[in-house]
């Protein structure tokens, strides 16, 4: 009995592909509504960015909610406006968005496999070599959080495949209104998008440029589409102040150190243009900050795509009035590294330099890679050539495939405390939650409550938003840490907090929220140096104004004020 579909079974290598995505669908949709090893439904989880972009998402059910909130009116003005529409449709129909969220990667996954099939086949003509680069696209999109994040980078790889796919088959009806989409929720991949569609109209031996009616037609609808959805998003972040370059960031201490919150720079302490989350020019398979050697594997991951460009270059077979086959290859790479470039010389103007590079390589290196491997087996089986390289290289693509698809990665997240959590959510609308504590990362996500800062939300891209937000974290470190109760004051007064949530272990042993450190250490250690020579006054009064007694500790503000030993007595 024939275990795997015959070479020329594209049917069913196609069924194979869509069933180990459905498996791994399940898999995911377990981790993300249960509590993992039961059947206990979790309502708390959450994918770690998206905690970010769901900041203000109450207000979808009440304008009112969280009026004035810093990071509530930062995160709704930076989220793309079709991406508020789509949460905003999807609550009008019952589902909020903590569920929606969590439910959006399933379509999301099934699109890219979808894509990725079709992509694959049009390159290779051959059903195995197809199943091997889809499946390899699939295995990276699954262990790559983006498509998990329900975020706008969500949808950065599926409709980019979407638009690849026209552009493989020359069909501007299927390239102009995927442009558009992707502008209004990812706008670096629309413009490398764009310019791959330009790139397209360029003949290579002879070397030509198509200047027909159509050429126009297509390139005019291309640019009015991306910009028709860029514009507007660009004008929702002009009222948060100016934004950074790499100067400014190379003078915050929360920028340039290698291991720094948003850091700018690499290992070496340097702005490293090649291998960095932020400004590298390479995908980021294997993270730039875990070694500096990163760089080579990263760089040989890209070699099939590489090859296959330059020898698609080097037949010149690619004409205007065609399909471009590997070509594409070029032109992503053409593409990807002028807008890095571009970016790189404007940063951070157009976003971050990285995502140019990183959001649309990345996809095809992985295309590029499973198309190599897959025709060279399906050669070697259509010529009878079965030896042991083979039996080791399908053997081990295929015991790589199986562990990819059932060890899907989506990068989810619980607080710790959900009883803190539950409490927080029943507080008064005009609650105001402070402190230092990770938990704080949760709270306007899950709760709607206003929350003075987190270090999840500490994104310095727009000082207008970040300045006011690194001082309320360093506010918040200097009134938990100190002794002289006039600075617990001060803090609950000058922000009008009413709950302050700190750890239990600080409580118990004055350990701070280690991850504070990568956004503000100078204020970190400075209240570090404070508590280890004498408790804090708010750890003096504690004790008298616990809310609620948990890993995250909720204590009363107006109670830690009051208290002889935390507060001068003068407000309340």
């Amino acid at each position: 009995m024939m275990i795997l579909p015959a070479l020329d079974d594209a049917r069913g290598w196609r069924t194979l592909l869509y069933a180990a995505t459905g498996v791994t669908a399940l898999i995911y949709l377990y981790l993300a509504f249960f509590v993992p090893g039961t059947l206990t439904y979790a309502p708390l989880t959450i994918q770690d960015d998206a905690r970010q972009f769901l900041t203000w998402m109450a207000r979808l059910n009440d304008p009112d909610a969280m009026r004035g909130d810093l990071l509530a009116d930062y995160w709704q003005s930076v989220g793309p406006w079709a991406y508020r529409m789509l949460f905003t449709v999807a609550n009008m129909l019952g589902l909020e968005p903590l569920v929606f969220a969590r439910l959006l990667p399933v379509p999301l996954l099934f699109l890219s496999v979808w894509m990725a099939w079709r992509i694959a086949l049009a390159l290779t003509q051959r059903p195995l070599a197809a199943f091997a680069a889809a499946a390899l696209l699939a295995g990276f999109v699954l262990h790559e959080d983006s498509i998990y994040s329900a975020t706008p980078r969500a949808f950065s790889a599926p409709l980019l495949l979407v638009f690849l796919d026209g552009l493989l088959r020359n069909r501007g009806w299927q390239m102009v209104p995927t442009l558009f989409v992707l502008g209004l929720l990812y706008p670096t991949t629309a413009l490398v998008g764009l310019t791959m569609m330009g790139l397209s109209r360029v003949g290579w031996r002879p070397f030509r440029i198509d200047f027909s009616l159509r050429t126009w037609v297509l390139c005019g609808l291309g640019a009015i589409a991306v910009g028709a959805a860029v514009i507007p998003l660009a004008g929702a972040t002009e009222g948060w102040g100016p934004t950074l370059t790499i100067s400014d960031a190379l003078g915050m201490e929360n920028m340039n150190t290698g291991l720094a919150r948003s850091a700018v720079v690499g290992l070496s302490g340097k702005v490293d243009l090649v291998c960095q989350a932020r400004t590298g020019l390479l995908p980021e398979i294997v993270p730039c900050w875990s070694t500096r050697w990163a760089w080579l594997p990263n760089l040989l991951l890209l070699v099939p795509m590489l090859w296959l460009a330059f020898a698609a270059l080097r037949r010149g077979s690619f004409r205007v009035d065609g399909e471009p086959g590997n070509f594409i290859y070029a032109l992503a790479l053409i593409a990807g590294i002028a807008w890095w470039a571009v970016a790189v010389a404007f940063a951070f103007s157009l976003h971050l330099p990285s995502r140019y590079t990183q959001r649309t390589l990345s996809v095809l290196e992985f295309i590029a890679i499973g198309q190599v491997a897959g025709i060279w087996l399906d050669a070697r089986l259509r010529a009878g050539a079965i030896d042991a390289r083979v039996y080791g290289g399908g053997g081990l693509l295929a015991t790589f495939l199986v562990a990819s698809f059932l060890s899907p990665t989506p990068g989810l997240t619980r607080p710790a405390d959900p009883g803190a959590i539950a409490r927080i959510d029943s507080l008064p609308d005009s609650a105001v939650i402070g402190g230092a504590s990770e938990e704080l990362d949760f709270i306007p996500a899950l709760t709607g409550h206003r929350t003075l800062a987190s270090a999840e939300h500490s994104i310095p891209y727009h000082m207008g938003y970040f300045g006011p937000l690194r001082d309320r974290l360093e506010d918040a470190l200097a009134a938990v840490s100190s002794s002289d109760p006039a600075a617990l004051d001060e803090y609950v007064e000058k922000y009008g907090v009413t709950v302050i949530a700190v750890d239990r272990a600080f409580l118990m042993q004055g350990t701070l929220p280690e991850r504070w450190d990568l956004v503000v250490p100078t204020a970190f250690r400075a209240a570090q140096a404070r508590l280890a020579r004498q408790p804090s006054a708010l750890r003096r009064a504690a004790p008298g104004c616990i809310i609620h007694d948990g890993e995250l500790m909720l204590l009363d503000a107006a109670c830690l004020v009051r208290s002889p030993q935390g507060g001068s007595g003068e407000a309340g």
